[in-house]
């Protein structure tokens, strides 16, 4: 019979194409037609045409996947045994969309923990089996299907709570209801559930929740408990007090751990001392805070605290210059069943602190206070003291005392160079180490008759200015932190001198004086480059500086702080000097290489101070 067909098939397209043939015969023997180009024309056997058709036929777009479960909902009941609850059953409706053109698809519907009564299309038996741990139907249908499944679900009891668990196939929306009977009110708890109700019809309490398509069904219940029945709110207050005193203030920087148990608390309130104004209020979910006129700190959170709350402020107070008849800033927290806190002073500036006569506290070692004590501050904690309860009274007492001028600029070396040529003259380069705290100049007294021909901080060409006192002014930069300590950078002038030539003979004098600076030095190193034919004659050497074979260095190598790009404060202080005029009218800094030949004749002090820094020998055998 089915070969018969295919006769008849082929024959009648072999009677359409007979006929598609004759048509365009006409069609194109017409005159008008004729004038237009003919299209090109492809000609192959009926056979191989057939073949095609067939071949276009067979092929079809395949789906991305086999199934899709569109929705899924879930309806189930609690069964009571002795009037407990020991399982659950429930009937679910899943529409599954099948993709796949032919062939046979498994959709996994149910997780095999579950106890399967029945699977059903319609109201045919649905082939279900267990494959990878679950219910899995197998099917040939094609399009969209109603799966309707019949299952019970363990129910666990435990501590007055009762519970069920599965998982869930993935589907495109999921829903569930749950009857549980019980003449009390239940508190229902979804896990994941996205929409959550619950109602009461007759003697059932019924929840009812949307979830998310994939993950589990979780559902736990217990005995509501009537709200006039709660326990109420227990709180618990540990007030950490930071007290400060300096500069003209009293600062108190104060941290409240609440322990808050049975119900939450949305208002907290404390009790500040008098004439303490405050300045910020920190914590979780605050709402707002006020102080009212009776000194009291009034706090709304956005939400009910529950468990552990801290609660930060801070309030402080001006005291003056004598700080007289003061007390430790402590707040109390208002309301509270229990209340013990901590307290640690410090001092910011010249202040020396004394507490008098406490009231209900004890003091303790400093090393004893808590960590939101000691943790929030760098200055040492000098006063220490813990309480419990009551009216806690700390009188506190300050001495200003005056400040005592202390080194801010230092030079941990000065080390020179002086090239001193056949006919007198001497170039020098004096490099000195410092460590600068503040100070925005060097200044220094050069020797009389000399001419400055560079300067240079950190490596980089400065311009130098005119004191009223005729001293050059060095602009300084501040000292980077380095491991602690203030790091060292370097200063370098070069000049020139014109000395006296020697005589006829080759005789003569040399007198040479170092620039004094406005800084101490902790070692001077002086190295003169004498012509190779001067012969220092060593009994005559004298001055300020001790006539050494070689160099003690007795300053330790450290790391020099160079300055590898522009400083904005050595640019503006040399932008400055130039357009004022300084060292002459457009006077700009080049840095000068010193030239270094000749026998070497070194000098070196310990602990130079405003003093003159000189030397002076004889020598014989410069003959011009």
């Amino acid at each position: 019979m089915t070969e018969s067909f295919d006769m008849t098939q082929r024959t009648a397209m072999r009677s359409s194409l007979v006929s598609l043939a004759t048509l365009l015969t006409v069609v194109f023997a017409s005159p008008v037609v004729r004038a237009v180009q003919e299209p090109e024309r492809v000609i192959m056997k009926l056979d191989e045409f057939l073949k095609l058709y067939e071949k276009n036929r067979a092929e079809e777009v395949q789906a991305p996947l086999d199934f899709a479960i569109s929705s899924a909902r879930y309806v189930g009941e609690v069964q009571l045994k002795d009037g407990e609850p020991y399982a659950a059953v429930f009937s679910a409706k899943l529409r599954i969309d099948v993709l796949r053109s032919k062939g046979f698809v498994k959709v996994p519907v149910l997780p095999a923990t579950v106890a399967l009564e029945s699977a059903k299309i319609g109201a045919a038996e649905a082939d279900v089996v267990i494959e990878n741990g679950y219910y899995t139907l197998v099917t040939q249908q094609r399009g969209a299907l109603m799966l309707d499944l019949s299952f019970a679900v363990a129910v666990t009891s435990a501590e007055g709570a009762s519970g069920l668990e599965f998982q869930l196939v993935p589907a495109g929306a999921t829903t569930t209801q749950l009857s549980v009977p019980a003449r009390d009110d239940l508190d229902f708890t979804v896990t994941n559930a996205k929409l959550q109700s619950d109602k009461v019809l007759g003697e059932k309490r019924v929840v009812e929740a949307t979830l998310p398509s994939t993950g589990s069904l979780a559902i736990r219940w217990q005995r509501e408990i009537p709200k006039a029945a709660q326990q109420a709110a227990r709180v618990f207050a540990e007030v950490h007090t930071l007290v400060a005193l300096g500069d003209g203030l009293m600062r108190a920087t104060t941290t409240v751990n609440y322990t808050i148990l049975f119900a939450g608390v949305e208002r907290l309130q404390l009790k500040i001392p008098k004439g303490m104004q405050m300045l910020d209020v920190i914590g979780n979910g605050v709402r707002d805070w006020k102080l009212d006129p009776e000194g009291n700190l009034n706090v709304t959170l956005n939400y009910a605290a529950k468990g552990v709350y801290p609660l930060r402020f801070e309030m402080e107070r001006v005291i003056g210059p004598k700080a007289e008849g003061l007390a430790a800033p402590i707040a109390g927290p208002v309301g509270v069943d229990r209340v013990k806190g901590f307290v640690g002073v410090e001092s910011r500036g010249n202040l020396e602190i004394k507490a008098g006569e406490v009231s209900n506290a004890t003091p303790v070692d400093v090393r004893a206070l808590p960590a939101a004590i000691l943790g929030i501050t760098s200055q040492p904690v000098l006063l220490g003291y813990k309480y419990l309860a009551g009216e806690v009274a700390i009188p506190l007492s300050a001495s200003q005392h005056e400040d005592v001028d202390v080194l801010v600029t230092l030079l941990d070396e000065t080390r020179a160079r002086t090239m001193w040529t056949r006919e007198g003259r001497r170039l020098t380069s004096v490099k000195y180490r410092i460590r600068n705290n503040r100070r925005q100049f060097l200044r220094l007294a050069l020797p009389k008759g000399a001419e400055l021909w560079s300067a240079s901080v950190g490596g980089r060409a400065v311009q130098p200015a005119r004191a009223s006192d005729a001293r050059v002014m060095v602009p300084l930069v501040r000292s980077q932190a380095a491991g602690g300590e203030l790091a060292a950078f370097e200063v370098e002038i070069v000049y020139v001198e014109a000395g006296a030539a020697p005589s006829a003979g080759g005789r003569g004098d040399f007198k040479a004086e170092l620039p004094r600076p406005d800084a101490p030095s902790t070692y001077v190193a002086w190295t003169v480059y004498a012509p190779l034919d001067a012969k220092v004659r060593r009994f005559t050497v004298d001055g300020t500086l001790r006539k050494v074979r070689y160099l003690s260095n007795p300053i330790p190598a450290e790391d020099m702080n160079y300055v590898q790009t522009a400083n904005p404060e050595v640019n503006q202080q040399a932008q400055t000097q130039a357009n004022t005029g300084s060292l002459g009218d457009g006077a700009v800094p080049v840095p000068v290489s010193l030239p270094l030949q000749g026998r070497e004749v070194h000098f070196e002090r310990l602990l130079a101070l405003d003093e003159p820094l000189e030397i002076e020998f004889k020598y014989r055998g410069l003959k011009r």
